[in-house]
């Protein structure tokens, strides 16, 4: 039990770290958060979504405290949400695989980031045409999470794999 503890506190850890690092292109508009690359965890053990949806609500909590998540309070409710139904639904689609990738399971954080996260920014930086900035701001998460997701997940998922990585 505590090895299961510890190895999530170590998930959350590294998530906010990650993201803390690159903070400028973690929050805002345009998206480019590395640390979305550990959502492959979640196809080895789907307890791995606790660990992830933590470390998402540390880094945009402590983003909002030092000043670098624009978003606020939202993102770390609303963000937090996206991690944690993003994970549930690419623990749930990790078997159906395309060439031995589980790429629709990588699909799904660049989609619910993309809607969920989209609607934040659109509500936070728009006054008008909301519909029409939650498709553009929309687009620009989900192209840099399926960005992540794709190159940098992608590696990850095959390295873990080829060790026999037990979750």
């Amino acid at each position: 039990m505590l090895k299961k503890y510890t190895r999530q506190m170590l998930i959350s850890s590294m998530y906010a770290v990650v993201t803390l690092l690159i903070a400028p292109a973690s929050f805002g508009p345009i998206q480019f958060r590395v640390s979305e690359a550990l959502m492959v965890l979640v196809l080895f053990d789907y307890d791995n979504i606790y660990g992830l949806s933590l470390g998402c609500f540390l880094a945009n909590l402590i983003g909002l405290l030092s000043g670098v998540n624009p978003i606020g309070v939202m993102d770390i409710v609303f963000g937090t949400c996206a991690t944690f139904i993003s994970g549930v639904w690419m623990y749930n689609l990790k078997d159906l695989k395309f060439k031995d990738l589980p790429l629709l399971s990588l699909l799904m954080p660049a989609v619910f980031n993309g809607i969920i996260v989209g609607l934040e920014l659109a509500l936070i930086f728009n006054e008008s045409d909301l519909i029409v900035y939650w498709l553009i701001y929309g687009f620009q998460v989900f192209v840099g999470e399926l960005a992540v997701l794709l190159v940098v997940g992608t590696a990850v998922y095959l390295a873990l794999k080829k060790i026999k990585f037990d979750g």
